[in-house]
């Protein structure tokens, strides 16, 4: 319990000095909604629903007041139990040097400092990752009463991120494989159905209905994989996937990569090496290909993976001090010297100003280029200064568009399309009486058709769709706010006159202006009356 308590104690004050006030993404400002009204049919949160967040959610914010501090605090508590666990777990592979190597990997590894600060949710992927491992290992080395509390981890694991069901199962089924007693075998079973058959009670409940629940998430699953799937598609929007998948997962083992093959020639000095190998393997494979060959959206989504890497870095480093030592530099022997380099190079990365690719991108493998390009986005989108940029734009944005409504008379519409920052769920979140439309290229990323939604608050006041151009109805006389991506701003310009204000830019329509089109969408000025 000490070891947990300094373990949290140190995330919350390398986190928490450098948190946001406010939701961070758009499924932050989906969770908060939760709070107040769970249904996943209606995004709140997003499918697949995570109903066992949102529990543990409802059931601290009566201590902790504001969706934001509940979320921050989550994120500090998972963030510490998570490191102190595979403490806990490498102590018990290998020994306490190598179990201290591997935590504080993973303590200054990009993508999990990264969600330290962005997401309330996904650190717990890395926490119950750990967890099932955990138990599975014991059963490994003959407790087999450890198989329970796997099962259960890995039933709950479900109930905050179903895909964690999928890649942690391989690792459980060999578990169960080698238990001997079958008790062990029927409560471990009964464990993991009965929490999985909780939570899917509680998605259905809330959904409205099986049939409802899986439309939605069926709808879901497809625009979030559809083109990023090599099994549904060989685009190059797949090939970023694969790449993304790869920098992630790997990004905090760069600055150890090159100790690998010191373990490799350690590795006979373990009794039972290919036994830790097979281990490791079955718990990182899954979900690593699943991520390579299917979908990996952010950089915390890898996750359930990086605490296996962080052991095995922990080892390679271990047994480089190992081999160095013996044959030219004894100093090194238990010193954690080379360990201590890799924390630096880890913080480098996650702190380090790297320039950004200012070619555009491509359908077309570019070879080298557009593997530089990969590492360099990669490495930027997991970073403190993505972090940062998002948080400086969206507090901007909010205050402009405030600052925009309140110095005119006319009605004020914020128009939001693809990249705009910040997000529409945090314009509506924050600024509730002012009306959004929220624009859907068909050719944006997991959007199957153009659509068009006219949101107040979390409330669709309108919806338009169908074929292009889509007749949107604006008030007469409006002053149109436009929270675009830099990439569009001149397109927009094209399309009607555009001021620059902050980071957001605004056009006032001239009294009895006509309509224009910009993309699938043709905007129509009416009179107040006949507006939506």
């Amino acid at each position: 319990m000490l070891l947990l308590l300094l373990a949290v104690t140190l995330i919350a004050l390398t986190r928490w000095p450098l948190s946001s006030p406010r939701l961070y993404s758009f499924d932050a400002v989906n969770f908060a909604l939760a709070l107040r009204e769970f249904n996943p049919a209606l995004n709140q949160p997003q499918p697949p629903g995570y109903p066992f967040f949102v529990l543990e959610s409802r059931l601290l914010r009566p201590l902790f007041g504001s969706p934001e501090t509940t979320f921050l605090l989550l994120r500090l508590v998972v963030c510490g139990l998570a490191v102190g666990m595979l403490y806990l777990l490498g102590r018990r592979m290998f020994s306490p040097a190598i179990g201290a190597a591997a935590a504080a990997l993973l303590f200054v590894n990009p993508p999990f400092w990264y969600s330290g600060l962005t997401s309330p949710l996904r650190p717990h992927l890395a926490l119950l990752s750990i967890l099932v491992a955990y138990g599975c290992w014991r059963v490994w080395n003959g407790e087999e009463k450890y198989f329970g509390w796997a099962s259960l981890a890995l039933g709950i694991s479900g109930g905050f991120r179903p895909d964690l069901v999928v890649f942690l199962t391989p690792l459980w089924l060999w578990t169960a494989w080698q238990c001997r007693q079958r008790r062990h075998l029927v409560q471990g079973a009964l464990w993991f159905g009965g929490t999985t058959l909780l939570w899917l009670v509680i998605l259905v409940v809330a959904s409205g209905g099986a049939m409802t629940m899986l439309l939605a998430f069926s709808n879901y699953l497809f625009a979030q994989t559809h083109d990023t799937s090599v099994l549904i598609s060989t685009s190059a929007p797949w090939r970023r996937t694969a790449g993304r998948a790869v920098i992630w997962t790997a990004l905090g083992a760069v600055p150890w990569l090159w100790a690998l093959p010191f373990g490799w020639a350690e590795r006979r000095s373990w009794e039972g090496w290919g036994h830790r190998a097979a281990f490791l393997a079955l718990w990182f494979l899954p979900g690593f290909l699943f991520h390579f060959s299917v979908h990996i959206g952010d950089p915390d989504h890898a996750l359930p993976t990086i605490p296996a890497l962080c052991l095995l870095g922990g080892f390679s480093l271990w047994a480089t001090e190992q081999v160095l030592g013996r044959r030219w530099f004894p100093e090194l022997i238990g010193k954690g010297y080379l360990v201590w380099i890799a924390l630096v190079g880890n913080l480098v990365l996650f702190f380090g100003q790297f320039p950004l690719p200012q070619r555009e991108a491509g359908a077309s493998f570019r070879g080298w280029s557009s593997l530089a390009d990969a590492v360099l986005i990669g490495t930027y989108e997991s970073s403190y200064a993505r972090f940062r940029w998002v948080e400086q734009m969206a507090d901007l944005g909010l205050r402009e568009i405030a600052r925009l409504d309140a110095d005119t008379q006319r009605p004020v519409l914020v128009i939001w399309a693809r990249d705009g920052e910040p997000v529409w769920r945090k314009i509506s979140y924050y600024l509730p009486r002012q009306p959004v439309y929220v624009l859907e290229e068909r050719e944006d990323p997991g959007v199957l058709a153009s659509t068009a939604r006219l949101m107040l608050d979390n409330r669709i006041l309108a919806k338009h769709e169908g074929t292009p151009p889509l007749r949107l109805p604006v008030p007469e006389n409006a002053r149109l706010i436009w929270v675009v991506g830099a990439d569009m701003v001149r397109s927009v310009s094209r399309a009607v006159p555009l001021q620059s204000s902050s980071n957001v830019y605004y056009t006032d329509l001239a009294p009895g202006a006509g309509g224009f089109r910009w993309g699938s969408f043709e905007f129509v000025p009416e009179r107040a009356a006949n507006s939506p």
